[in-house]
């Protein structure tokens, strides 16, 4: 009787053994890797008769969520957490023992070796279980504000982007112009040489001073293959595939800057750093729960039994137990745990101090690069034109040489491309100051009003998405 029933406690063990998930290989095959991506970088094939849309910032933004690096890398971070967030911690495995008793000695009648077996069942006392299930869930969700951060910086960061990209190319149009400018001066001065109004010597001044102008159009052609390849790495294509950016494509800045208590209000629900540490201090949190529950030792209760080498007869037992916390009582763990909260807790408010002198700063640079934008454009810019203007006119008349020209030129070219400069400056600080609060301030043509577009659907079917980061009442006015 005991001999079957020790033959089915094996039997069973086995079938638990097999009922276990095997391993099933998926080979990195890296070049199939390279040639698929790419061939994503380089975008969809466009038919030779057919016109390429120019990309808005929208467009990019769409890209940027479906190619982006950084985000298919925060993405795979949490399906990877999420996995484990969607099984529940199971109940720990039953144990089972066999073996033979051997018997010895003159006393020994029957049989010298007898089996003897015995399962036995641990059940949690406190809510271990539950509290991993907790920490588990709340790792997931630190992996989606994860997502949801870089989503938001790749976004910031795409803004800038496209604004250095129009603004490079807006800068090396006003070279061009300039150069043709020029152009229009030397066949005027050929045509003063042979009047004999300017000598050979003022024409070749002239013409090097365009080629210097040639040289500087040159150098911006570095600026925008810079701010191509910074666009492209952030949409995840080849900068080929950009194309042309449509006209007018730059937001209008606001008036005025937001008071400091709006913008504090809006720092604190969208700051990505912030809201990465939020949810680290949940975390920590689900952590020193999860190790007080472990405080308290698993009951143990089980069965066992054996045959008696000299009679007849089979032995059955029952078991119950517990471990008695006198010494181990997870001390370290959990002060380890308490550490850690605090730790999080310190930084939180360290990162809190660091932005808002981030955005101390960036509120600093956006009134000054105003103020210089302002003067250079309605003041200095105007000043210029009209210097030009009357040397141009005493050169024409005698009543000035052509050197006082070509120094009205410089100084006019100068200012002009200040400007440019200036309005680069302008709106690299209002970005900077999206990029300290975490959130835009001004709309780009065909940008959706009020929020950042939503996030792609992750498919969770396990955790609600992270509203850690939800855009604030004040941001959407």
């Amino acid at each position: 009787m005991f001999r079957s029933k020790l033959l089915y406690c094996v039997l069973a063990a086995v079938v638990f053994l097999t009922g276990c998930e095997r391993y099933q290989q998926h080979p990195l095959d890296s070049t199939a890797i390279i040639q698929s991506v790419d061939a994503v970088r380089r975008g969809p094939v466009i038919d030779a008769g057919s016109a390429r849309k120019p990309l808005t910032f929208s467009a990019a933004a769409e890209l940027a969520a479906i190619h982006s690096p950084a985000l298919r890398d925060a993405l795979a971070e949490y399906r990877s957490a999420l996995a484990l967030a969607c099984v529940k911690t199971p109940l720990p495995n039953p144990s089972v023992e066999v073996g033979p008793r051997f018997g010895f000695g003159p006393d020994v009648i029957r049989r010298r070796v007898e089996p003897f077996g015995s399962i036995g069942f641990a059940i949690p006392t406190g809510k271990r279980l539950k509290r991993q299930d907790e920490l588990n869930r709340i790792n997931a969700e630190m992996a989606n504000v994860e997502y949801v951060a870089k989503h938001r910086e790749t976004y910031l960061a795409l803004r800038k982007a496209y604004a250095e990209l129009t603004l490079s190319r807006l800068r090396l149009t006003t070279r061009k112009s300039i150069l043709e400018s020029a152009a229009k001066t030397s066949i005027l001065n050929k045509k003063q040489v042979e009047n004999g109004q300017i000598t050979a010597l003022d024409v070749v001044l002239f013409e090097l001073d365009a080629g210097r102008m040639k040289g500087e159009s040159l150098d911006a052609n570095f600026d925008i293959a810079n701010a191509e390849s910074t666009l492209a790495e952030l949409v995840g294509l080849n900068w080929e595939a950009l194309g042309a950016l449509p006209e007018n494509s730059l937001p209008q800045p606001p008036t005025t800057i937001p008071p400091p208590v709006e913008l504090k209000k809006i720092l604190a629900a969208n700051h990505t750093d912030l809201a990465r540490l939020r949810v680290k201090y949940e975390a920590a949190e689900a952590q020193l729960r999860l190790e007080i529950a472990k405080q308290y030792p698993d009951f143990k209760f089980g069965t066992s039994g054996e045959g008696d080498i000299n009679d007849r007869k089979t032995l059955i037992g029952l078991t119950l137990g517990i471990d008695v916390p006198i010494f181990d009582r997870n001390q370290q763990a959990i002060a380890a745990a308490k550490g850690k909260r605090e730790e999080l807790r310190t930084k939180y408010e360290a990162a809190a101090n660091r932005a808002l002198a981030s955005l101390d700063r960036a509120v600093r640079a956006v009134q000054l690069a105003s103020e210089k934008l302002e003067f250079l454009r309605n003041e200095l810019l105007p000043l210029a034109k009209q210097s030009l203007e009357l040397t141009q006119k005493s050169v024409d008349i005698g009543a000035s040489d052509s050197f006082r020209l070509l120094e009205n030129q410089r100084a006019q070219r100068t200012v002009t491309l200040s400007v440019v400069d200036a309005e680069l400056v302008f709106r690299r600080a209002w970005v900077d100051l999206e990029q300290a609060v975490g959130y835009p301030l001004m709309l780009f043509p065909e940008e959706p009003k009020g929020a950042m577009p939503a996030l792609p659907d992750l498919g969770n079917a396990c955790i609600l998405p992270s509203n850690l980061i939800a855009p604030p009442v004040e941001a959407q006015k």
